[in-house]
């Protein structure tokens, strides 16, 4: 799945930041999909990731990152999932916790703070992944939710970026994305 990196980057440099976009991608991209997104277009460009964490917990997140030789150094993570699987490190200064994903006002309050304690710094969002949060959510919740956050990123001028895996994609999901992001990449 190497050639995923040239297209998520070529797309993201198109576009610019404060541009919404949605790679659907299937679990056999999933690493180098976040090896592209942090290593070779965060890292190289200097830029600050928020990654809001819903499909596994940041620790897990951060160990697989590692393993793959990825400085994690300027990331930060609104983690949403560690409550509920009891995984909650107080320690990490890298990462902030939101009890549960139905609580999705929190997620942007913790982003925004975020943002706040980056005192300027350009960002990219990554939101990892929307098919979690509907799990958790509904559509017409999720719908509201991300018309916040993809405003308050773009507003930030950050590169705000949805995960979504095609295989989990429903209609109404989908239909959802249409109407919240600028652009749709689909990687095979």
């Amino acid at each position: 799945m190497e050639e995923a990196a040239p297209q998520i980057l070529s797309k993201l440099n198109e576009l610019g930041p404060s541009v919404s976009v949605d790679f659907n991608i299937g679990v056999e991209a999933y690493f180098d999909t976040l090896t592209a997104l942090v290593d070779r277009f965060c890292n190289k460009k200097g830029l600050t990731c928020i990654y809001i964490s819903v499909t596994m917990p940041s620790s897990t997140t951060i160990s697989a990152l590692r393993s793959l030789e990825i400085d994690t150094a300027k990331m930060r993570f609104v983690d949403c999932i560690s409550f509920a699987t009891m995984e909650c490190a107080s320690d990490d200064a890298q990462t902030v916790y939101v009890e549960s994903p139905t609580m999705l006002e929190y997620i942007v309050l913790k982003m925004e703070y975020l943002f706040r304690k980056g005192k300027g710094e350009p960002f990219m969002v990554i939101l990892d992944s929307v098919n979690s949060l509907a799990a958790h959510n509904e559509v017409r919740m999720l719908y509201e939710f991300m018309q916040v956050l993809m405003a308050s990123a773009k507003s930030r001028g950050a590169y705000p970026v949805i995960l979504s895996m095609e295989d989990q994609m429903k209609p109404e999901l989908q239909e959802m994305l249409q109407l919240v992001c600028d652009q749709f990449v689909t990687l095979k």
